[in-house]
């Protein structure tokens, strides 16, 4: 049976910091990849629009120049110079290349360009162009509108780009209109260059790069300060032979004040613990000293007391007895005044809960069976704890108490011991009657005592035994003292079960 208490998977996962520092790395790492889908979609799109822009613009100029085309022989030939500068854009160059009817494929004559060329000039760009294998590539275009682009470099060394090859077939021979454009401007996408070489992308990338890493940097830090915070709890927690302090571990100034008030904390339970000591020791030597004198008081009265003064002698024994009881009465308040200071901050070590159990419940079998009473153990071997054996040496004590006061004679006790999970796990069963669904809940309160109802029922009841209702309350706080929790449910096919469970050893 879990605590009442303990969060749920749900509450643990929404407040989890390890879960957040996932899902962040998760959206840090899924960023790139949306915004490369993006800029590719985008590209390609882009792409696909420049393609054809340049397409029609190719079309619209070569049915502007058709007419200049079929007069080419009569008209002188400036003609169609003015007509191709008028009809070339602003960042566009134009060259109208013609192969003649019966001519090789490939076998292609400058015709005209704007801007204007010198003849060298033209001579060496068509060069350049039969070397790039460019010609080529523009003998199909006579067949049809090619929408394909072609990169070349220009004789004066710039980077072109042969944007669009329109054909226009007259009386055999093959014009076309070959439109370039330089590759610096065909800004802000051009033709085969991705957008990641473009510097604005570039930019924005290492803007990424260092903000991802200092957000990583930033949470390493944080989780490296958590765990100095952890492992110098531990070493307070097991009472480590060096001194821990928060503030010296901690290296976030904004986190100062947290360590300055974790290092007080500890502080004050350690001086909460020596002063219930000290006053635990006080109280008891302040009340010892006065029995004391009563004590050394009643001797002369017991050498005058004579026998044949029976009331004397029955007051003096009473006397004695009463300074006897008080004297142990003192010493066990004491104890459980230094058992809670246990309590308050508890020495905690590897221990092994095995080996303990077997020594602590090897006579217990005998003393049970005196009772007409059986005791079962279950343990599974080599399983180690946190824990302090002054503090659960009480607890396994009541709880086996306990549910020997509810066996009958006959019956059984088990003793279980197994992992589960993170933690060890020692339960103990009876085959009592059980406790009360609306008492269930309130068994470990202080001066909880359900037993005189329940055992007057069941036949259970010890004459002139009195219970104070304070051996459950100790197994709790002991428990949770060593930071594990307790609980008890009704078994399904009778008896009862109370469960301890503490942190397995590291």
């Amino acid at each position: 049976m879990e605590p009442a208490n303990r969060p749920t998977l749900a509450w643990r996962l929404f407040y989890s910091f390890t879960l957040k520092l996932l899902i962040l790395a998760l959206i840090l790492l899924s960023l790139p990849l949306v915004l490369y889908w993006q800029f590719q979609t985008a590209e390609r799109a882009q792409s696909v629009l420049l393609h054809n822009t340049a397409d029609q613009t190719g079309r619209v100029i070569a049915a502007m120049l058709r007419p200049h085309f079929v007069n080419f022989k009569n008209e002188p030939p400036s003609g169609l110079q003015e007509a191709l500068t008028g009809a070339s854009t602003e960042n566009a160059k134009v060259k109208v290349l013609l192969r003649l009817a019966g001519a090789k494929a490939d076998d292609f004559i400058f015709i005209a360009s704007a801007p204007p060329l010198s003849a060298d000039y033209l001579k060496q760009e068509t060069r350049e162009l039969v070397l790039a294998g460019i010609n080529r590539r523009l003998a199909p275009t006579c067949d049809g509108t090619t929408d394909f682009d072609v990169h070349y470099v220009n004789p004066a060394g710039m980077e072109e780009v042969l944007t669009s090859m329109t054909p226009v077939h007259i009386d055999g021979n093959c014009w076309i209109v070959v439109t370039a454009q330089n590759a610096a401007d065909l800004a802000p996408a051009p033709f085969h260059l991705s957008f990641w070489t473009v510097p604005i992308t570039q930019a924005a990338a290492c803007i990424y790069i260092l903000s991802t890493a200092l957000i990583v940097w930033l949470f390493g830090h944080i989780w490296l300060n958590l765990s100095r915070f952890r492992a110098a709890a531990r070493t307070i927690r097991m009472r480590g032979s060096d001194a821990v302090s928060f503030r010296q571990l901690n290296t976030i100034p904004e986190l100062t004040g947290v360590a300055d008030d974790f290092d007080s904390l500890v502080g004050a339970l350690t001086a909460s613990q020596d002063f219930i000591i000290r006053a635990a020791e006080e109280n008891a030597h302040a009340l010892k000293a006065p029995l004391a004198v009563i004590a050394q008081s009643i001797e002369p009265l017991k050498r005058l007391a004579t026998p044949s003064n029976p009331h004397a002698q029955r007051s003096l024994q009473l006397i004695e007895r009463s300074i006897a009881r008080l004297d142990s009465l003192v010493s066990a308040a004491r104890d459980m005044e230094q058992a809670n200071a246990d309590v308050v901050y508890p020495i905690l070590r590897p221990m092994d809960l095995t080996g303990f159990l077997l020594r602590m419940l090897k006579d217990y079998d005998a003393a049970l069976a005196t009772q007409g009473k059986s005791l079962t153990l279950d343990l599974a071997a080599d399983i180690a704890s946190l824990a302090n054996e002054d503090l659960l040496e009480p607890v396994i004590e009541n709880i086996l108490e306990n549910a020997a006061s509810y066996t009958a004679e006959g019956g059984t006790i088990a003793v279980v011991l197994d992992r589960d999970g993170k933690f060890a796990s020692i339960r103990v069963r009876d085959h009592g009657p059980g406790v009360v669904a609306d008492s269930l809940a309130h068994i470990f309160e202080r001066y909880a005592s359900f037993r005189d109802a329940q055992e007057i029922n069941n036949g259970l009841s010890v004459i002139g035994e009195v219970h104070q209702g304070l051996g459950l309350w100790i197994v709790k706080r002991n428990v949770e003292g060593m930071g594990g929790a307790v609980s008890a449910q009704n078994l399904n096919d009778g008896g009862f079960e109370i469960r301890v469970r503490l942190k397995l050893s590291p």
